[in-house]
């Protein structure tokens, strides 16, 4: 079977460019232009010629309007050097749907291993849940969890999400929901209340994420068992030994109880 991958090429003045490049005319799925980028590519053109085509989006959904879908600090730059009546080759990709632009530039910025996962999450968020109504409330959630925390988005996707592929293409897959909540809120206590840095808090998930707690209160009443530990003793920073003195705890906590009842 044969397959087309030549692509489609289109040229665009200065004018058409500097249009393109105006802020109102940017997909709010692309991270913001920066100069410091800017420059730095501007230099290596200017030292190496170009050695690639910015790529042109057209928006089938919105009357076949032109965008820039990937190489807006490649364009910022050349646009300075070009002549009035210059013009610039690009590759032009026609979408038919919103989704189509992201999964371009999702793909894009993978290969070039130059889009994070903060930078995944707002372009999903932009997305609108009109636009993905069934994972739209995932992303929210991911997004309003990381910032009432304080935990970092690697560490509340780890939590929540499985796998990382879904959360990138836009179909995230949630974890059990209760257990989750669960494992987030005892992360999330020792976040605020100990200040758990990166090591300590992978242990304090690692166990909590073992114990599959499908009610809150066993969760509830071991953290005040633990506050009550802490007035008198010290957690310790490394995740294994972290993990280990929760066990132990737990242990004795489980037995506490048993003598209660």
């Amino acid at each position: 079977m044969k397959v087309n991958i030549k692509p489609l090429y289109i040229q665009k003045s200065k004018k058409e460019i500097e249009n393109l490049l105006k802020k109102e005319n940017l997909l709010p799925f692309n991270r913001e232009i920066s100069i410091e980028n800017t420059q730095k590519i501007l230099d290596s053109v200017l030292t190496y010629g170009l050695l690639r085509d910015p790529i042109i989006v057209e928006l089938l959904y919105d009357n076949n309007k032109h965008a820039i879908g990937d190489g807006q600090h490649l364009l910022k730059g050349v646009v300075s050097k070009m002549s009035e009546n210059g013009s610039l080759q690009c590759v032009l990709v026609k979408c038919k749907t919103k989704k189509e632009v992201i999964d371009l530039i999702a793909k894009l910025n993978t290969t070039a291993k130059s889009w994070t996962k903060e930078d995944f999450l707002n372009a999903w968020l932009k997305f609108g849940q009109k636009n993905n109504p069934t994972y739209w409330l995932t992303y929210s959630h991911i997004n309003s969890t990381m910032k009432e925390s304080g935990m970092p988005l690697d560490t509340i996707l780890k939590i929540f999400i499985i796998g990382n592929g879904g959360f990138q293409k836009g179909e995230p897959k949630m974890k059990n929901i209760t257990r989750a909540e669960n494992v987030y809120e005892f992360a999330k206590h020792f976040r605020s209340k100990y200040g758990s840095a990166a090591h300590q808090l992978a242990g304090v998930i690692k166990f909590a994420k073992k114990q599959k707690w499908d009610e809150e209160q066993t969760r509830i009443e071991f953290s005040d068992y633990l506050d009550y530990w802490a007035k008198q003793n010290n957690f310790p920073k490394d995740r294994d030994d972290m993990f280990n003195l929760l066990e132990e705890n737990y242990s004795k906590y489980k037995q506490f109880e048993k003598i209660q009842i």
